[in-house]
């Protein structure tokens, strides 16, 4: 008894690659063309070594921590609290004309980095209503002191004094959650 063979489509159904290898030809130029045109920008921000690894230092120093927090009200006046262990300080920039006063804001950090020369960053709580460009200016600030003003701190690699115009180069924003 003979075995009766079914026939179906699939034995004679053949897939034709052909169309889509030629859209894939036809795209790979395309896409090699236009990512010549999309430019990516960064920010360099050239920390020298020794800061990089201060900030790493701070960031494991479970301890002793300082923390230095600033806080921008929707009235322009700018809080910055000093965290040290149990003990709180607290000092106010209020806004002149409405406007932030930037330079008694540096003058303030600089007084907090003569103090605090090893801490390097700082946690930056803006009001929601402050507008971005304001913050940058207060991201600017916080970086770099006016009039090149350097601060000296001890490297705990190699045990010297460092001499460095960064005051707090980590900004860190506080209030993203809320």
């Amino acid at each position: 008894m003979a075995a009766k063979k079914y026939k179906t489509h699939y034995e004679d159904f053949e897939l034709d690659l052909a169309p889509l290898l030629a859209i894939i030809m036809k795209l790979v130029p395309v896409l090699i063309i236009t990512s010549s045109f999309l430019q990516l920008t960064q920010i360099d921000t050239d920390l020298p070594q020794v800061v990089k690894e201060a900030i790493q230092n701070q960031e494991n120093n479970k301890e002793n921590p300082v923390h230095i927090n600033v806080s921008l009200s929707k009235e322009n006046n700018i809080d910055i609290q000093i965290v040290n262990k149990d003990k709180v300080e607290s000092y106010s920039v209020p806004a002149v004309n409405k406007e932030l006063d930037l330079s008694k804001y540096n003058e303030k950090l600089i007084a907090v980095k003569k103090t605090y020369p090893e801490i390097f960053k700082l946690v930056l709580s803006p009001d929601e209503n402050i507008p971005y460009s304001e913050i940058v200016k207060i991201m600017d600030e916080s970086r770099k002191a006016k009039d090149n003003i350097e601060f000296t701190f001890l490297d705990t690699k190699t045990g010297n004094q460092i001499k460095t115009d960064f005051m707090f180069p980590e900004i860190v924003f506080g209030n993203v959650f809320n």
